[in-house]
């Protein structure tokens, strides 16, 4: 073979009859000047038995838990190629490969491998891997398919790899994971498509780690954060009985939260966001010690108990569990509520968080799911879904931005599904059904046929295609194993129809409980909002009051406060009720749906929040966000119980008077209330700025008003213009 010199690592592992295949693979594909170094572990002598004979390597012992150290330090090359022991190579693997390094500006090259998580990432036939014929036809074939063919990325997988050694010095030496965020800050790292690799992905892995001793801790909960000091207190005061340890990793707050994470004992990491949140929660896990790690966003409240949690993962041989997240969505819920079983807990040193956006608990070294099961008191409850919270932090434009991102990172219908995942979330409709409709053209697995149906229906149906979302849900009905998967849908389509009661028809046929063929959790509390609003439209007034007060009761607000409003006053009922009914532990989530709400409910129901829980700094903090679009009266109480509190600069008054979208008559005698009231001078300005607004034939009556609002503050403007 006739290429750069290079020095191939291996790091010996998987079974004999692997590492041998690996060995007699890797041969043929070596050129002359190449230098092969076989990292061998004390512990495997049935590996070190296949080495005889083999006089072209050179064996080192592994000295620690990372071979690529060892084998780095007895070479001398200056590319450097990784090799798991458990891999089996193509025929002139290696020539694309090296191909790319003839750019001086490329770092580090690979190419694609089964069974590695990452953009290398690759998934032959199965007919391809049944023999070592059937693989090197189709690695031919696949070659000749790909040949020039290369992808910018910014990483690569642990099983096959080149690297510039001088690069990988300045990157500071190989890690656990190779250092490719120093790596990227050098150069460019490239997938070379022309080369295949087989991997197998053992147990007896050459890079898989030991599990950390008994005397670790058990459990690490692991966070990252951004701005999260809205909910952080409750989400890091749920954990302290279930984890030993907890991690923050804070990607850039402006607010308290890296301050609170340290007040709850937690350990702060200061560190950034680049695009991706697989790869800032797997930088959070590498400063995590626990035996076990739980995934938790800031969010998420753990309401499970924590005693029967731990006994599980004690005694368990589980690589991970499962977590039953309970999803509140629309206005704080006011869609309903959802629930997903998802893989949250799992050792941490065997799985590693992948992708871009609504990334996974995968193998750290293959990239396959982690095995597991379901862990009954392992639940979350996750208001990430929540209208407003949504647009607070912003999350249907981010959640496009990334999953437009993640689709050029790697190719496959997963990311294509996040894509159209996203444009249905951020209200690019057209864009999502065409996603979605090349997907489904595209899938062949019964899941993602599943996933793109599911999406077209909800797409069709937003925007008023309701013949095609028939189509669609019909479709859905032929392929789904569950009529779960179905009727979520079709509640939603009767109900845009208007067939108000067949839409009750059916969700009166949903469980309480149950899972679509996503593993999505379905019941009746999903549909809570449509229930409700479905009743009110049929002129069923108390029932429809009726079942909104059973759901307040257990803590869900399943309509937008102004709705709540119409379907309690149509009942000879009104909103102080929901004060009343609602768990004093889910007036905070109350609190975000009232934010969205008209000034005048929103009023009415903080007023009615107010006399329940005097005092209560939340209450306060969402009167001073809606006291600029109450009327006057009630902005002057809500200032004053602001300023009595400690809020100041919380004024409503002041915020009133600031506001362009208020007439200039109510700006100016909100400021001058503030001056005469409060004896606030920062209103000044802002009541010089509201006069200058106001037009002339409307002074006089203004200045009359002031007279009697704000006496002395009359007289100062009469001096002035004396």
């Amino acid at each position: 073979m006739s290429h750069i010199p290079v020095s191939v690592i291996i790091a010996a592992g998987g079974s004999p009859d692997d590492f041998h295949a690996c060995l007699e693979s890797l041969r043929p594909t070596l050129g002359l000047r190449d230098e092969v170094v076989c990292v061998m572990p004390a512990d495997r002598p049935e590996l070190r038995a296949e080495l005889r004979g083999h006089t072209w390597l050179r064996v080192v012992d592994a000295a620690g838990p990372l071979p690529w150290t060892d084998g780095l330090a007895a070479t001398r090359h200056p590319i450097v190629v990784f090799l798991d022991g458990d891999v089996v190579l193509s025929a002139h693997w290696l020539d694309p490969v090296l191909e790319a390094f003839g750019d001086p500006s490329v770092v580090a090259a690979g190419p694609r491998v089964q069974h590695s998580y990452g953009p290398q990432q690759a998934d032959p036939p199965e007919a391809a891997m049944d023999s070592a014929a059937a693989f090197k036809a189709y690695a031919r074939e696949w070659r000749q398919q790909h040949r020039g063919e290369f992808m910018d990325v910014d990483r690569l997988g642990p099983v096959c790899v080149a690297i510039r050694r001088d690069a990988l010095m300045i990157a500071g030496g190989p890690s656990l994971d190779l250092p490719y965020d120093e790596l990227s800050a050098q150069g460019r790292i490239v997938v070379a498509h022309a080369a295949l690799v087989a991997h197998v992905g053992s147990p007896a892995c050459g890079l898989r780690q030991p599990d950390p001793a008994d005397d670790a801790p058990l459990l690490t909960a692991s966070l990252i954060v951004k701005d999260e000091e809205d909910v952080l207190p409750r989400c890091l005061e749920a954990l302290r009985e279930l984890a030993d340890e907890i991690v923050v990793y804070d990607t850039g707050s402006s607010d308290r939260s890296m301050e609170i994470a340290r007040e709850y004992g937690a350990k702060v990491v200061e560190g950034y966001w680049s695009d991706h949140f697989g790869d800032a929660r797997s930088r959070c896990l590498n400063h995590c010690s626990g035996r076990w790690a739980l995934w938790v966003d800031a969010d998420e409240v753990f309401t499970g108990d924590a005693r029967i949690v731990r006994d599980a993962l004690r005694y368990s041989e589980n690589s991970a569990f499962f977590a039953t997240i309970d999803n509140r969505e629309g206005h704080e819920g006011g869609a309903g509520s959802s629930t997903i079983y998802f893989p949250r807990m799992f050792r941490r040193v065997r799985g590693r968080i992948y992708g871009r956006l609504h990334e996974q608990v995968v193998d750290r070294i293959t990239g396959r799911s982690l095995s597991g099961s379901l862990l009954n008191d392992l639940v979350l409850d996750h208001s990430g879904y929540t209208r407003l919270r949504g647009t607070l932090k912003n999350k249907a434009e981010r959640n496009l931005r990334l999953a437009t991102l993640a689709a050029e990172d790697v190719s496959g219908l997963t990311a294509v599904g996040n894509l159209a995942r996203s444009q249905l979330g951020s209200g690019h409709y057209d864009e999502c059904i065409t996603t979605a409709r090349r997907g489904l053209d595209e899938a062949q697995d019964h899941t993602h046929k599943v996933l793109f149906l599911k999406i077209l229906a909800d797409a069709y149906i937003t925007v008023g295609r309701l013949t095609e979302a028939n189509e669609a849900i019909e479709d859905l009905r032929k392929i789904a194993n569950t009529a779960f998967t179905v009727v979520e849908h079709e509640v939603k389509l009767r109900f845009s129809e208007g067939d108000y009661e067949r839409t009750l028809e059916l969700i009166a046929e949903l469980p309480e409980s149950g899972a679509n063929d996503l593993l999505y959790g379905v019941g009746k509390g999903r549909f809570a909002g449509l229930h409700v609003d479905a009743l009110s439209r049929l002129d069923r007034h108390q029932e429809a009051a009726y079942h909104l007060r059973q759901w307040l009761k257990e803590g869900q607000v399943p309509i937008p406060v102004a709705r709540m409003a119409q379907v309690l006053g149509a009942a000879d009922g009104s909103l102080a009720e929901v004060a009343e009914l609602l768990p004093p532990e889910n007036v905070r989530g109350l609190l975000f749906s009232v934010a969205e709400a008209p000034p005048e409910a929103a009023d009415e129901l903080l007023e009615a929040l107010w006399r329940r829980y005097p005092g209560e700094a939340t209450v306060l903090t969402l009167a001073a966000r809606v006291g600029r679009r109450v009327p006057l009266i009630r902005a002057m109480e809500w200032s004053a119980r602001l300023r009595q509190h400690g809020f100041p600069d919380q004024c409503t008054l002041l915020a009133l008077s600031a506001d362009q979208r208020r007439t200039p008559r109510e700006r100016t005698l909100a400021a001058a209330i503030a001056l005469e009231m409060f004896h606030d001078e920062s209103a000044l300005p802002l009541l010089n700025d509201a006069l200058t607004d106001v037009p002339d034939e409307l002074s006089a009556g203004v200045l009359e008003e002031i007279r009697i609002l704000a006496p002395r503050v009359s007289a100062s403007i009469e001096l002035a213009d004396a």
